[in-house]
């Protein structure tokens, strides 16, 4: 993304005494923020707007206490506020390469490039730093649900909605394999942080494990009564999680199910292991983040998101921030240590399909139907 300015200085204070005045109100907003006074805190980003009304950060925080106090209309128009500043500071880059849903992105390894795939049937590879859309992949034509990077990028995976896993040697972009074995459409997939395994989850409740090097099935994992919307290895490999209407995990050595979690009337979206492996954060259509103990199953932290399903979650590489998106076309950063909203952007007009850090956690890609990908310069 484009160098940009500090977001507390689009426009200039004019004074070093309004600055400091500027800076206090700012202090005491988030504190008071901290604390949930909400209205107190609504007062004094509305005093810092008074010294600064380009403030991305003062518009950005008046609306979580607008939010906060049950104002949702006038927060939304603080998000709108705060999005229309960071795009014209260069923050927000759009990525647009059909007229069709976007469903997955996924960022290589080395963070220099950017795979979206969708309804479109194929997959768009981009530049992030240029916005540049270097290749298209063809993949058969139909419908594209996820895309996945290989630890070395080496291999680029996406799931066809023909029920097949193709493969593509990122050194010529040829297709190196299809993997075929599920009888519906593939809809996740992760790669094993060695890369020597890759899993797929189905619409047809199953996942399977594939050896990459061999590009043969190991095992068909069982149990799911409906489609597994996401699957996500513990950083160490040695689980692998499985979402449908409950969470599942998986011993990858014995090919066991070790625990189940999260049974109910709704189905879980999607999934995300902090870098240390002590959290399994899931997204679900209950309108909910939860936070896992992948060790013994227990459930230690709700967050209700808003009104609407959570589609995607993502955990920022250094484990301080969780991103969540969903039918609210909105992306969401939450304090991954306190629970706390801390920015909320209007980046969409449709749902948010998919969210992904990128390596550096500098960038926010974000997917959606309204057939656009985002990327976003985060604080």
């Amino acid at each position: 993304m484009p160098a940009a300015a500090q977001t507390h200085r689009l426009a200039p204070l004019g004074t070093l005494g309004q600055e400091a005045l500027f800076q206090r109100d700012m202090q005491q907003a988030a504190a008071l923020l901290k604390s949930h006074s909400y209205a107190q805190a609504a007062e004094e980003y509305r005093s810092a707007l008074v010294l600064d009304a380009n403030s991305v950060e003062a518009h950005n925080g008046l609306g979580v206490a607008l939010e906060g106090m049950g104002n949702h209309d006038e927060a939304f128009a603080q998000y709108q506020a705060s999005l229309k500043l960071l795009e014209d500071a260069g923050r927000i880059r759009t990525l647009a390469g059909g007229d069709k849903p976007v469903r997955s992105v996924a960022f290589s390894p080395q963070g220099t490039l950017l795979a979206t795939a969708g309804d479109g049937g194929s997959v768009d590879l981009w530049e992030p730093l240029t916005g540049k859309l270097a290749r298209t992949l063809a993949a058969g034509g139909k419908p594209l649900k996820a895309v996945a990077f290989s630890p070395d990028g080496k291999l680029l995976a996406a799931g066809t909605y023909g029920g097949q896993v193709i493969l593509w040697n990122t050194a010529t972009w040829q297709k190196a394999a299809s993997l075929s074995g599920h009888t519906r459409p593939v809809i996740s997939l992760a790669f094993s942080p060695d890369g020597k395994m890759l899993a797929s989850g189905s619409k047809d409740g199953t996942v399977k494990l594939w050896d990459v090097g061999s590009q043969r099935l190991v095992v068909t994992l069982q149990g799911h009564l409906f489609g597994v919307n996401a699957v996500a290895f513990s950083p160490d490999g040695k689980t692998l999680a499985s979402a449908s209407f409950d969470i599942r995990l998986w011993d990858v050595q014995t090919d066991q199910m070790r625990e189940t979690m999260g049974r109910g009337s709704v189905t879980t979206d999607s999934l995300a292991f902090t870098r240390d492996g002590k959290f399994l954060v899931s997204g679900s259509e209950d309108c909910t983040l939860k936070f896992w103990d992948p060790a013994t199953g227990d459930l230690k932290q709700t967050i209700r998101t808003g009104k609407l399903p959570v589609q995607s979650v993502a955990v920022s590489p250094d484990g301080k921030t969780v991103a969540s998106a969903g039918w609210e076309n909105t992306v969401r950063l939450w304090n991954f240590q306190t629970g706390d909203l801390e920015w909320v952007l209007p980046l969409h007009s449709a749902p948010v399909n998919c969210l992904a850090f990128s390596p550096d956690g500098k960038t926010l890609a974000s997917a959606s139907s309204d057939t656009t990908t985002k990327l976003w310069s985060v604080p």
